[in-house]
């Protein structure tokens, strides 16, 4: 009696002894694979936010280097017009 109890002691440590780990491993890989999901959201979501955010920079940007180029245009046409007037044609 004391052999089979012996034995099945032995057999059921056995199994713990590989089984534990295997758990342990599953536990850690779901963890992981939580993790790694989370990140992947919050790196996708700061994707999609700093895209808009450069998209609207640009925008302004490009607003602004029309206005310049605008004011120049106008600036250059009264500075042509002010040495037509100043200085005479020979």
């Amino acid at each position: 009696m004391q052999g089979v109890i012996s034995i099945l002691a032995i057999i059921f440590g056995v199994y713990l002894y590989f089984k534990k780990p295997q758990i342990k491993s599953e536990m850690f890989d779901a963890v992981f694979e939580e993790k790694f999901r989370n990140l992947n959201a919050t790196v996708i979501n700061l994707r999609d936010n700093h895209i808009h955010t450069l998209d609207s920079k640009l925008e302004q940007h490009i607003k602004d280097q029309q206005l310049t180029t605008e004011a120049n245009i106008r600036q250059m046409t009264r500075i042509e017009t002010l040495l037509e007037e100043r200085l005479p044609r020979k």
